[in-house]
């Protein structure tokens, strides 16, 4: 059966409406759960009771008076996880001296089933050993849905592992959420810059969502439970190259003669 080249273009549109709309669906949680991050910037957070490293209860209201560093992130996660603990660890040791006199970190675990008191200081024996200004802590489901709401912190659990977004946020001294550091890559100055020049960081404007898509790797990683690793997140990429694709198809048919006229008098020159 041979397809007209106005068929052809009907079934390509077809296909790639079908697929960018899939592509859109994978994408709205993103889109969504990165205009609740934004949107978490200058708010002051709530007092919450968590359960740190060694079992015992605090407040979080024992934060302020400095600011401080809030990551979530589960124990067993194999690289997202760790990665983002590591590059805090790495502003501890650019600051070794101020830690816990300007500042602190609390590192909150959103898997209270299987993170325990226990299973959080061997996690974060990995990256601190001053566990009296970098706390490790979790708290009842129902609690830790509150303080990742109020922080804008997404994340959604598929079987044993979860998607999450990729950020650390950075607290002022009396409690307000300064500004957010997304992506996995992110450098000491990153994180210390809010901490000793806020006022900076008070006047500047959010980035917004489209801003952050062009220049943040969210979402761009998602664990993939067959293999056990994180791989890029391919529906996101799917749609932009869909669209190219689609205009590169249009374009090609309908100056099809065009195009292959040019290589035939091309073709005719060099012989």
């Amino acid at each position: 059966m041979r397809f007209s080249g106005k068929k052809f273009i009907f079934l390509i549109f077809i296909l790639c409406f079908s697929l960018s709309q899939a592509a859109e669906l994978a994408t709205t949680d993103q889109k969504s759960s990165l205009s609740k991050s934004e949107d978490a910037i200058g708010r002051n957070i709530s007092d919450y009771r968590l359960i740190d490293q060694d079992g015992k209860e605090f407040n979080t209201s024992e934060f302020a008076g400095k600011p401080f560093v809030v990551s979530f992130i589960y124990t067993s996660c194999i690289h997202i996880c760790p990665t983002i603990t590591l590059n805090l660890s790495n502003a501890v040791k650019q600051k070794e001296k101020q830690f816990g006199k300007d500042f602190r970190f609390l590192t909150v675990s959103f898997d209270p089933e299987r993170d325990t008191p226990q299973k959080l200081k061997e996690f974060g024996s990995n990256f601190t050993k001053d566990f009296a200004h970098w706390k490790f802590a979790t708290a009842d489901k129902e609690t830790i849905e509150r303080m990742a709401g109020d922080f804008g912190f997404f994340f959604k659990k598929e079987g044993d592992h979860f998607q999450h977004i990729n950020v650390v946020s950075v607290v002022d001294a009396n409690g307000n959420i300064l500004t957010h550091v997304y992506g996995i890559d992110f450098k000491p100055d990153q994180v210390l810059n809010p901490i000793y020049f806020p006022d900076q960081y008070k006047k500047q404007k959010k980035a917004g969502v489209a801003g952050l898509f062009e220049k943040v790797t969210l979402f761009c990683y998602k664990y993939d439970p067959a293999t056990n690793t994180y791989k890029l997140d391919y529906p996101l990429l799917l749609k932009m190259t869909l669209e190219g694709t689609l205009l590169f198809s249009i374009l090609f048919f309908v100056w099809k003669k065009e195009i292959m006229g040019f290589f035939s008098r091309f073709r005719r020159k060099k012989e």
